[in-house]
């Protein structure tokens, strides 16, 4: 029997009868399963010990949640700045670097988007109606989250583009009120919404991270687009997963700027 895929999920610590909860949401959980994954949930309550879990993990989904606080990208927060917390920023973000030091493939999903961005340098609009130069569409939809409301166009060349059979535009779902602003000299941009937000990010010089900044494990059981993200994130696990016990994997992509 093979080993089974072990994809660590950082979960978010919310308070419950005076006691505080690490939870991981059940529609990431039930996505990973569904693509053949077994998904762990990481506390995030103690940064330091995220060294000590990435060595059972062969895939990191960095979910939703809170707005990211902006100390971390050198920014005091904005007026319209929502809930943050500290310590689940920055385990996710040493998650992030971790996993790119040990050649563990990355998904991220619209929080998780934006803590990979910043994890390798880059910054974010802390609200994009109030911040963002162009007129801005709905990013936080009033529509149920398993139905799409927004057009997003897919760069011919990426890794999206191929999980979706070079379908383009496609219609997600949106529930964001910040987004990528600097993206990280790490990163390059393979999809936007019709008002220029940027709506997905991967490594330039590999398949080692992919992110949406929309919810496919909002819509993977009823739309197949969505269910191939996480296909497409599985089979980049099993791809270096064997390139690492293969002794073959590539050099830690440069996370240089340019």
């Amino acid at each position: 029997m093979s080993k089974p895929f072990i994809i660590g999920i950082p979960a978010e610590a919310r308070e419950f009868n005076y006691a505080i909860r690490n939870n991981v949401n059940q529609p990431e959980v039930a996505a990973i399963v569904k693509a053949g994954g077994v998904p762990i949930m990481i506390p995030t309550r103690e940064p330091k010990l995220m060294a000590s879990y990435i060595d059972l993990l062969d895939g990191l989904l960095v979910p939703g949640g809170p707005d990211v606080a902006p100390r971390f990208y050198v920014e005091e927060p904005h007026p319209r700045l929502g809930d943050t917390d500290a310590l689940l920023d920055e385990s996710g973000i040493q998650l992030v670097k971790l996993a790119v030091e040990h050649n563990i493939p990355i998904m991220g999903i619209c929080r998780g988007l934006q803590v990979i961005n910043v994890a390798l340098g880059g910054s974010l609009y802390q609200d994009i109606e109030s911040q963002f130069d162009t007129p801005v569409q709905q990013h936080f939809q009033k529509a149920p989250m398993a139905q799409g409301t927004q057009h997003v166009s897919v760069e011919e060349d990426s890794l999206l583009a191929a999980a979706l059979n070079g379908a383009s535009p496609i219609l997600v779902n949106s529930h964001h009120h910040q987004a990528v602003k600097k993206v990280s000299g790490a990163l390059k941009v393979t999809a936007t919404a019709n008002d220029g937000v940027i709506e997905e990010v991967e490594t330039k010089n590999s398949d080692l991270i992919a992110a949406v900044q929309w919810h496919p494990e909002t819509m993977f059981q009823v739309n197949d687009q969505q269910m191939a993200l996480f296909t497409s994130f599985m089979n980049r696990v099993a791809k270096w997963r064997q390139a690492r016990e293969d002794g073959t994997a590539p050099d830690m992509i440069d996370l240089s700027e340019d």
